[in-house]
């Protein structure tokens, strides 16, 4: 329903196309040299400035990204679910890391070594056509949201988060996120999130029960975000 509403495309990241349709012995490579690995909730998958052995493609789980300020700030720009690939700006830059991925749930991933993630890249080219579609949607997905965080009210970008979430959780309208992290998606402080919320809450936009978010009417929504 949302996307007949919302253009959410035009402010959300995804990747999880990229590796579609690939040639059996390209799925055959991915199958022997990946390296699996599990974490628990809140454990880091790499940290900022740290130096990109491979890519990795998360195959179970929520993750968060976000980058830290000078005071120690967390400054959290997005989440990835079940079928990304994390992790392939800065190996294809050669820099470190400009962010640090943590997980919001148990998750599972498996480390592409770069060796092979470069060898993909040069043999297939469906794959790097998607890759630079990825890319440059992200681009975009960058201004746009640079440009909400300048010129849009709290109220109207905690609308947005929401129907974001909403899409993100796919679980009946339901959103389970810590007040911390969401208010760093937003760009705001935990009490004026608390407050967004409450007047939300208030105007039967949304319900909140033991900290969990659900939408209740996401017209309204979409229409105070004023982006369309």
């Amino acid at each position: 329903m949302i996307n007949t509403l919302f253009p959410c495309k035009r402010y959300s990241f995804a990747n999880d196309s990229i590796l579609l349709d690939l040639p059996n012995n390209m799925i055959s490579l991915i199958e022997e040299k990946k390296i699996p690995i599990k974490l628990k909730k809140r454990q880091v998958l790499f940290y900022e400035g740290t130096i990109p052995t491979g890519v990795y493609i998360l195959k179970e789980g929520k993750v968060k990204k976000y980058a830290t300020g000078l005071n120690g700030k967390e400054h959290v720009f997005n989440l990835a679910k079940e079928n990304e690939i994390l992790g392939y700006h800065c190996l294809l830059s050669k820099e470190t890391y400009a962010h640090t991925i943590a997980c919001l749930t148990d998750c599972e991933f498996d480390l592409i070594p770069k060796e092979v993630f470069f060898s993909m890249i040069e043999n297939e080219h469906k794959m790097l056509h998607r890759l630079l579609i990825s890319m440059s949607h992200e681009f975009g997905v960058f201004t746009n949201n640079t440009r909400i965080l300048a010129q849009h009210s709290v109220r109207e970008r905690t609308a947005l988060s929401i129907i974001k979430l909403e899409r993100f959780f796919d679980n009946n309208g339901s959103i389970k996120l810590s007040r911390k992290d969401h208010s760093s998606l937003v760009g705001t402080s935990i009490e004026s999130l608390v407050r967004t919320l409450h007047d939300f809450k208030e105007e039967k936009v949304i319900e909140i029960k033991e900290n969990i978010i659900t939408v209740k009417d996401m017209k309204r929504l979409v229409d105070i975000t004023n982006f369309i």
